[in-house]
């Protein structure tokens, strides 16, 4: 299951810069980017690695999800436009010549391990960039884009409420987006788990009161988790220092 989309024409990298949060327009052949494509509300929908494989020819790619959404939606921004895009997901991805290789997917221990993100998982309507680690391919100032307003309001009040953790727990892997909870209110949602020998290991986004607090979590069905540890906030590209 993977995206391999091509869209060829003047106007891609353009249509790629105003509807998602890195900086696309610059982006020279034989160079790579990650960028978010977010809702107006900041909430994450797609992630994409921007090839520019060589003149008039920009690829689309992740490892996590098929391709047929993303080309979707971004079709849905073409209008007259010179723009046409290719789904070739079920084809073997050409060679390219990069001046920085692409990453090698993790496994799914090592991601969890690392705090990567997954479409599905910690990449969904439930979060915005800020409260999955994402925060570093977000550009607040290149221009507006879909989801700019609120992803600057976020920074602006220091409003993002959750932030990514790992966390443990015994017994068998919570489901993807599970409640936790302390002291009976919500406290965030199981975003990853995987089974590792008598318990599981995951990854949250947790509120940030919870975690400062120190409350004991617990899953929806009572069974303790611990938070094993809590990764690094990212900023934003474009923000004052």
């Amino acid at each position: 299951m993977r995206t391999s989309l091509l869209l060829t024409g003047a106007d891609t990298l353009p249509l790629l810069h105003r509807l998602s949060t890195n900086v696309i327009a610059n982006l020279t052949p034989g160079h790579w980017r990650a960028t978010l494509f977010c809702d107006f509300r900041g909430r994450l929908l797609h992630r994409a690695l921007v090839v520019h494989a060589a003149p008039g020819e920009v690829w689309l790619l992740r490892d996590d999800a098929e391709g047929a959404d993303l080309a979707t939606f971004i079709d849905r921004y073409v209008f007259r436009e010179d723009v046409k895009i290719a789904d070739h997901s079920a084809q073997p991805l050409p060679a390219f010549t990069l001046d920085t290789p692409l990453p090698a997917p993790p496994g799914e221990r090592a991601r969890i391990e690392a705090g990567a993100p997954r479409h599905g998982h910690e990449i969904a309507e439930h979060f915005t960039p800020y409260e999955v680690g994402l925060a570093h391919e977000v550009h607040l100032s290149k221009g507006c884009y879909t989801g700019q307003e609120a992803l600057q309001r976020l920074v602006t009040y220091d409003s993002a409420r959750r932030r990514l953790v790992r966390i443990t727990g015994a017994g068998p892997a919570p489901v993807t987006h599970a409640e936790l909870v302390a002291a009976g209110e919500p406290a965030g949602l199981v975003t990853s788990a995987v089974t590792e020998g008598g318990g599981w290991v995951g990854l949250a986004a947790a509120r940030r009161d919870r975690i400062e607090s120190g409350e004991a979590l617990t899953l929806a069905d009572g069974r303790a988790v611990t938070i094993a540890h809590v990764f690094e906030l990212t900023r934003p590209q474009g923000r004052p220092a």
